[in-house]
């Protein structure tokens, strides 16, 4: 059972990712790749790098 839940742990860690989403509350800022591991990385990039400017309230 251990060594199970260790593999499927390991094949978790070493599999590339081929999808991502991003989604700003404060701004509606919503990407979305699939399918694509050289853009997701590209993606992770901007999520952390995100400079949200929310937009300003109306009365």
């Amino acid at each position: 059972m251990l060594t199970d839940l260790i593999r499927r742990i390991l094949t978790r860690l070493t599999t590339p990712l081929k999808s991502a989403s991003y989604s700003c509350g404060k701004c509606g800022l919503k990407v979305k790749v699939t399918d694509d591991a050289d853009r997701v990385g590209r993606v992770l990039d901007m999520a952390i790098a995100h400079n949200c400017k929310p937009p300003a309230k109306t009365l």
